[in-house]
């Protein structure tokens, strides 16, 4: 039997920890700033950020995805390592066809039942408006998923790179997204900072990887965190950044769609001080309960990111129009306690929702399943990577127009990701992929 190229490194509890504490972050902040209203027999939304903009800082909190794509890097690289040091082609294209699968199949569930739902709505002659507002809600935020599929589709180049350049492969990601910053921000093509999508995400998945290798000892965490923490300040406030760490409706820079440099320089202050209390808190929660919890709450992280939006449609209809939810004026006293009402209500509804999606997890949760077919190993590869880009395009596609734009299915984006899932649901037989071994 080939042994792996190394021994697994023990478990790190922490990285778990902030695995699971990052998406509940997200979410947490996604139900905050999702303030439904009900006036006049109309649904609409306000913006807090907008209406009061003073809560923009309050986004440095909860703008934590950078440390779950950190853990993730490492977590790649982890389960990369495991791969026998003489693994060809065809074992290496497997991993990748797991990991995407992993993705694919609770994302696909997900996707489908959002699209049955909004064509009954559509049936029962609920509005264009409605449609349209709701379809975004429990889409928008399937952006992570298609940046999550490009870097883990990205792994085998990622990990080679930093065999050969160690800390010189994420400094220059970084690097060239602060270049395509400058020109973005400085010409009239904004356009080009759709790059930053690649170069920022990629860069905090390398740390991740980087870390694993020993690479980023606490000295160098600490430092990275330091002159991060000195640069955001300035970035926000005598550079071309906004505060807000999420897109703000009317500024002409975001931090976050695409990402900048702002939220880069955000990114390594989370990452070097997390990262360099990592040891602390293995020892601490390595003892009692911990593992176990821990361990649940990553089995289930997946599931509550893909349907937190869910319980903001479910209790928006039934607890406005009826009354049973406050609208007091926005900032005031009664306000403030209507949305910690809001936040727990949700939570109650997403806990039930949970336990359903946990009874059902043969179906909901299941990795996609591939075929086996008699192609040449090569032209597999080629196809999972094809499905792959496509299913990132189509979630990214669903994230920015919804599941109802202009109250309609958006048909070419759900082809694009079946097609794109077909792609990558094919797989060499044992006898094909033996040829490129």
């Amino acid at each position: 039997m080939t042994e792996p190229t190394s021994a697994s490194p023990p478990r790190e509890h922490a990285l778990d920890l902030y695995r699971s504490a990052a998406v509940m972050l997200v979410v947490i902040g996604h139900w905050l700033l999702s303030v439904m209203t009900y006036r006049d027999g109309t649904f609409g939304r306000d913006n807090p950020l907008v209406l009061m903009p003073w809560t923009q800082w309050i986004t440095w909190f909860f703008q934590v995805v950078p440390v779950f794509f950190a853990v993730a890097g490492y977590a790649s690289a982890v389960s990369w390592g495991r791969l026998p040091a003489d693994a060809g082609t065809a074992a290496r294209q497997e991993w990748i066809r797991r990991r995407v699968a992993r993705v694919l199949g609770p994302s696909g569930v997900y996707a489908f039942l959002m699209l049955v739902v909004i064509a009954v709505l559509k049936a029962l002659g609920i509005s264009g408006t409605v449609l349209e507002m709701g379809g975004w809600a429990v889409a928008m935020h399937l952006w992570f998923l298609a940046v999550y599929l490009m870097v883990v589709a990205l792994t085998p180049l990622a990990v080679a790179a930093h065999r050969r350049w160690g800390l010189a492969v994420p400094v220059t990601l970084g690097a060239c997204l602060v270049l395509v910053d400058a020109v973005g921000i400085a010409t009239d093509h904004p356009e080009i900072r759709m790059a930053n999508y690649f170069f920022c995400w990629a860069a905090i998945y390398q740390l991740g990887i980087a870390w694993h290798d020993g690479h980023l000892r606490r000295r160098t965490l600490v430092s990275t965190a330091v002159v991060a923490a000195l640069a955001l300040p300035a970035l926000v406030t005598w550079g071309p950044y906004p505060i807000a760490m999420i897109g703000v409706p009317g500024d002409r820079v975001e931090n976050s769609a695409p990402p900048s440099a702002a939220l880069l320089a955000l990114a390594l202050v989370q990452i070097g001080v997390l990262f360099a209390i990592v040891p602390v808190l293995n020892r601490l929660l390595a003892r009692g309960v911990w593992p176990r919890v821990l361990a649940i709450a990553n089995e289930n992280v997946m599931a509550l990111y893909l349907w937190h939006m869910l319980p903001v449609i479910v209790v928006t209809l039934v607890g406005y129009p009826t009354g049973l939810l406050p609208q007091p004026p926005m900032g005031s006293g009664a306000w403030w306690l209507a949305r910690l009402e809001w936040e727990l209500v949700l939570a109650v509804v997403a806990a039930g929702l949970l336990t359903l999606l946990y009874w059902q997890r043969r179906f909901v949760a299941a990795p996609m399943p591939t075929v086996a077919v008699p192609i040449p190993g090569a032209i597999a590869e080629g196809l999972l990577y094809a499905g792959t880009a496509a299913c990132a395009l189509a979630l990214a596609v669903l994230s920015a127009n919804g599941f109802a734009p202009g109250g309609r299915l958006p048909m070419l984006a759900a082809a694009l990701f079946l097609a794109g899932t077909a792609l990558v649901a094919v797989r060499p037989r044992a006898a094909d992929r033996e040829r490129i071994s």
